[in-house]
């Protein structure tokens, strides 16, 4: 989509003819550099229109368009057909709910025109077939910042998780080859799992939100499908040998809804926001991560 751009935040100074306006959390000109005013209030917990559907729920930033937070794929394809709203790298925000939760009040103090870039498409059709699309993306200071400050509570949290499962000895967790029963720590079934089944989803302190993830798996057994290469089975006995027999016992590594358990996909994603924002700053070209 062949389009000239007009960034919106960092060029407001041009369109406005001071570069100052009013009440902004972020300031802009042709001879200074973006910076933030004042520190960002992020939401604590999810609230607004979602408190009454429930914290899994997402709204949308215009309207009062809602989804499950796990189908945030539909509610940014409504915020474009609907709104026109483009969301840069949004697999790279670490907290999508609260992230347009913040996007969502701050659009009620300011004009859109104030955070995004303006692409206009079929720029070269007559004026009645042209059109506007919105781009929000962390060139804006205050938008960078947001996705960093969210990367940084969200490890917070993987952690604080992370350590409260190791020191946990009140898990209960059920072979799901054999049946047996464990108690105690979760580590005593994941290494029953890895030394009796050939079954290793990885060393135990690595994992965070691990019943989650065990019932996961699970679900998939229950309904006859391989771990491996997901493919579904008419029954348990041909599933198990399949496993058995193409050594299938292990998690397909190609499946990134897994990437949620493990602590160094946080630590990874806060390096990649880090090192995407020196290059910023630094004024060097950079590949799309």
């Amino acid at each position: 989509m062949a389009a000239p751009v007009t960034r919106g935040a960092a060029t407001r100074g041009q369109e406005d003819g001071d570069g100052n306006p009013s009440g902004a959390a972020v300031v802009s000109s042709e001879d200074s550099k973006d910076c933030i005013l004042e520190p960002l209030s992020l939401p604590g917990s999810p609230g607004g229109p979602t408190t009454a559907e429930g914290p899994s729920r997402v709204p949308c930033i215009f309207c009062e368009e809602h989804v499950p937070v796990a189908e945030q794929d539909q509610l940014l394809k409504h915020m474009i057909i609907e709104h026109k709203m483009v969301i840069a790298d949004v697999r790279l925000v670490a907290d999508f709910q609260r992230y347009v939760l913040y996007w969502r009040k701050r659009f009620t103090e300011q004009p859109i025109t104030d955070f995004c870039s303006v692409i206009r498409i079929n720029s070269t059709a007559p004026l009645e077939e042209q059109d506007n699309y919105f781009l929000l993306c962390d060139v804006l200071p205050e938008d960078r910042v947001l996705r960093e400050e969210l990367q940084k509570q969200k490890l917070k949290e993987i952690l604080e998780q992370q350590q409260q499962e190791r020191n946990d000895n009140s898990f209960r967790g059920i072979c799901m080859f054999c049946n047996a029963e464990f108690l105690g720590n979760r580590s005593v079934l994941l290494n029953h799992m890895a030394r009796e089944h050939a079954f290793n989803i990885g060393l135990p302190d690595n994992i965070v939100n691990c019943n989650e993830f065990l019932c996961i798996l699970q679900k998939k057994l229950d309904n006859l499908q391989c771990l491996y290469c997901e493919k579904t089975f008419r029954d348990k006995s041909t599933l198990k040998d399949h496993m058995r027999k193409k050594q299938h016992r292990k998690i397909n590594p190609k499946n990134r809804e897994y990437d949620r358990f493990y602590v160094i996909n946080y630590l990874v994603s806060l390096s990649l926001h880090n090192l995407k924002f020196d290059c910023i700053s630094s004024n060097k070209s950079l590949r799309a991560i």
